[in-house]
């Protein structure tokens, strides 16, 4: 038995499709006949589903539909405007069209590993928190790290690995020096107001245009701020945030992932260069034009709006690494 697909699930494979094929611009590479084919199947996805016809898929634009297998049986094949059912002869057509049927293949369930380390001299209890709800984010730690109250307790010298869903989104990682208690609800997005040290994150997929380029499976851009709770774009202009709550800092850090930029941000507080902020003195320059991998370049946001700005994105396959660093 076939299946349709719903247009959710094509609409979310467009832009997927767009990057890994270009075939609308002839860039396919594959010769005239294999893009010809690729747009064929581009508009065979372009559908209208669900109009009274259950059990195939409407193209736009084409007398072709495409039959989705259910069940975990059969491939996807094509049903011409006659009513026969054809067999996707192409690889890199059925692989698409596989990819249209079978939401798992575009990351959709896909995970992103993390690792933390504590280099400090203090054990540290690490939180994860979803930024929209305020509540503890999706995250598996490793079974020989202890998690209390929705921290992770990583002692000196300690490496904790993790596992987030790709569909956690926007979230934060802070660590405390003290654990917070049971009762209360470690909150990442409090960290400005406790003046924490903040590893921001949004976990995403491809499909849902997270990941750049979009072809990507899974990904996790990945920033470090020490942002006062009261720094406004204006405010930095004015004074460098002084009289607004204070920098975002309690530890220092570093963060890597393979191929891309490391920032790293340490202290100790000063008033040199910027005033009653208290920023760390060895967190790069936020005025910069570069960004991470070395202390002349901007390695965390101080304020809000940095130009350029200094975030990074870990692809499908790779692990971001937060380093917890010894030292104030």
């Amino acid at each position: 038995m076939e299946r349709q697909i719903s247009s959710a699930r094509v609409a979310s494979i467009f832009a997927w499709l767009d990057s890994l094929f270009r075939c609308s611009a002839g860039l396919s590479g594959r010769g005239e006949t294999a893009a010809s084919s690729c747009c064929l199947l581009f508009l065979v996805l372009a559908i209208a589903c669900g109009v009274g016809r259950p059990q195939v898929a409407l193209a736009a634009g084409t007398d072709w539909v495409l039959l989705c297998p259910t069940g975990g049986a059969g491939e996807p094949r094509y049903q011409d405007q006659n009513g026969n059912v054809i067999d996707i002869a192409d690889p890199g057509d059925r692989a698409i069209a596989t990819k249209a049927c079978n939401p798992r293949v575009l990351g959709a369930n896909a995970n992103v590993n993390v690792s933390v380390t504590n280099n400090n001299a203090n054990t540290i209890y690490v939180a994860f928190t979803d930024y929209a709800t305020q509540t503890p984010g999706q995250i598996t730690w490793s079974g020989n790290c202890s998690v209390v109250n929705y921290q992770v307790v990583i002692p000196k010298g300690t490496t904790c690995t993790a596992s987030v869903p790709a569909a956690a989104g926007i979230t934060r990682f802070c660590a405390f020096t003290n654990q917070v208690p049971v009762g209360q609800t470690p909150n990442c997005n409090l960290a400005q107001t406790h003046n924490q040290t903040m590893v921001e994150t949004n976990f995403g997929t491809g499909s849902s245009g997270v990941c750049y380029p979009t072809s990507q499976s899974t990904c996790v851009w990945y920033d470090i701020s020490v942002i006062p709770q009261n720094c406004t774009p204006s405010a930095w202009r004015q004074n460098h945030c002084q009289d607004t709550g204070g920098a975002a800092y309690n530890l220092p850090v570093s963060l890597a992932c393979q191929g891309q930029p490391t920032y790293t941000c340490k202290g100790p507080p000063s008033n040199i260069p910027f005033g009653n902020a208290n920023y760390p003195s060895n967190c790069g320059v936020p005025t910069a034009n570069c960004v991470g991998n070395s202390p002349v370049c901007d390695n965390a946001y101080f304020w809000p709006t940095p130009s350029p700005q200094p975030n990074s994105e870990c692809l499908a396959g790779q692990t971001l690494v937060i380093t917890f660093l010894a030292g104030s």
